[in-house]
């Protein structure tokens, strides 16, 4: 079971519970992988990004080569799952996006479905078997023991000052990316909203019930990027493979015109979305956690 943080007690000694049992959660849903693929990686990947955000929160209070140590082997864990669960991804992007539209072709539609299909058979993790994710699992479990080596911090007040540069960091990644309109900025301002979300969300219990609805609505916001990034991986995808799906002019059009609009209308709701959250400052921001 996931620790959570004590409002009473050690609050040092309370972290570090939280950062190995967030560990040990992806260890566990490596495990899950060899019985359950689908549901173990996308586990073990959301449990990489969660204690990556974690990593930015407490990075202050972390050696500069500590902290760029534990990124990159949580970053090197997630990469190596991402073949599997991308491919799975796409495949239901693309079959929630056209049952619920009449413009396109079944035969243009049945085209591209057929391609995801067989793209997602080719899979590399799909020759790997349960000793790859078990040898995995083994290797993110031996990372645990390290985790503790820190200058640890004895309040969450002391996390304050970091969670104010996450949350500027988040809005000014919302601004550029609603400005640019680019896709490489809208993943950026996703990875900052994330990074936020799941800050706040291990500090609710030390924060009190004042963070309570910012994190509901955090939470909103990055389910409704994700489902936006999913579109943007399809579309980028689907324009590298366009040769092997073999679709005329019109076909292709049709198809891209179809992702790109639905993209549009998730990038607009995540931006009206974050605007709710992301329009004060990040000093009264900071002030509304602390009243």
């Amino acid at each position: 079971m996931r620790y959570r943080l004590s409002p009473n007690g050690n609050f040092s000694k309370h972290l570090i519970r939280l950062v190995r049992s967030i560990n040990d959660d992806i260890a566990l849903s490596l495990i899950r992988a060899c019985r359950d693929p689908e549901s173990g990686i996308h586990e073990a990947r959301k449990g990489c990004k969660e204690i990556r955000a974690l990593l930015r929160l407490l990075k202050p209070n972390m050696g500069r080569s500590e902290f760029s140590a534990r990124q990159a082997f949580y970053r090197d864990v997630s990469a190596k799952l991402s073949g599997n669960r991308d491919a799975m991804v796409r495949q239901k992007t693309w079959e929630h996006l056209v049952s619920g539209t009449t413009a396109l072709q079944d035969k243009t539609a049945d085209t591209v479905a057929r391609f995801l299909s067989s793209q997602a058979e080719l899979s590399p993790l799909n020759e790997k078997g349960r000793e790859y994710f078990l040898d995995l699992a083994l290797e993110v479990e031996s990372e645990s023991p390290v985790l503790g080596n820190w200058n640890r911090p004895e309040s969450s007040s002391e996390l304050l000052p970091n969670i104010k540069k996450i949350y500027q960091k988040a809005r000014n990644a919302e601004k550029q990316a609603e400005e640019s309109g680019d896709t490489e900025q809208f993943h950026s301002f996703r990875k900052r909203t994330k990074d936020l979300y799941y800050c706040l969300r291990v500090l609710k219990p030390v924060l009190g019930k004042r963070v309570k609805p910012i994190v509901s609505d955090l939470k909103a916001v990055t389910e409704t990027q994700g489902v936006a990034n999913d579109h943007a991986v399809l579309l980028h995808y689907l324009g590298e493979h366009r040769q092997s799906l073999a679709l005329d002019d019109t076909e292709w059009d049709q198809v891209n015109d179809l992702i790109r609009q639905k993209l549009q209308t998730l990038q607009s709701a995540s931006h009206k979305k974050a605007k709710k959250i992301l329009s004060e400052s990040p000093a009264a921001f900071i002030k509304r956690l602390q009243n």
